[in-house]
């Protein structure tokens, strides 16, 4: 068991990313907890504790790359490997596109709900890095694992994902019910 956990922590990135997702998590589910009679607020933090346990999961298990694998192994075997950089340029493009329009509607549905607004636009960032690094195109991933001291970019975003939307779930479960009636003191 030891060996176990020196070799999984051994490695700073994915300490660092197993840290801010479970961070997140915790955060979400404290924030659910406290949302006891309020829709809007439980179903929010639910679906981001769902997001970030499944985020938490990968990082702990490295499953993106698995399914990263699993599409080059599809690629060679269908003799598409060495003419893959177009479709994943073209790949990443349409993430950005869904992003920017993910940031969008979040903007729109959570309108003066700042709180909310951070934690959703957290999610989508944290989503839209895991797709990246399923499409895994080069040239990207020059960028995101780049060394910064002994972690890489990506785990820097991974905070900055994770920060986002712990703050903003935390925020949204100290925002008042909407249809609370103020009581005489």
């Amino acid at each position: 068991m030891s060996e176990l956990l020196n070799w999984f922590w051994s490695n700073p990135t994915r300490a660092t990313g197993v840290t801010a997702y479970g961070v997140a998590l915790a955060c979400c589910i404290w924030a659910w907890s406290r949302a006891k009679g309020d829709s809007a607020k439980s179903q929010l933090a639910a679906l981001l504790a769902v997001c970030e346990g499944c985020l938490l999961l990968d990082m702990a298990f490295n499953l993106r790359w698995s399914l990263h694998q699993m599409f080059m192994d599809e690629a060679q075997t269908l003799a598409v490997y060495a003419s893959r950089r177009g479709p994943q340029a073209l790949a990443l493009l349409v993430l950005v596109g869904v992003f920017l329009f993910g940031l969008w509607m979040a903007s729109q549905r959570f309108h003066g709900r700042v709180g909310a607004l951070l934690a959703v636009s957290g999610a989508l960032l944290s989503i839209a890095l895991w797709c990246t690094e399923v499409v895994s195109l080069h040239q990207v991933d020059h960028i995101l694992y780049r060394s910064i001291g002994s972690l890489f970019t990506v785990s820097f975003l991974w905070i900055i994902a994770c920060t986002l939307t712990s703050v903003g779930v935390l925020i949204e479960s100290k925002r008042p019910r909407k249809d609370a009636r103020s009581t005489p003191a």
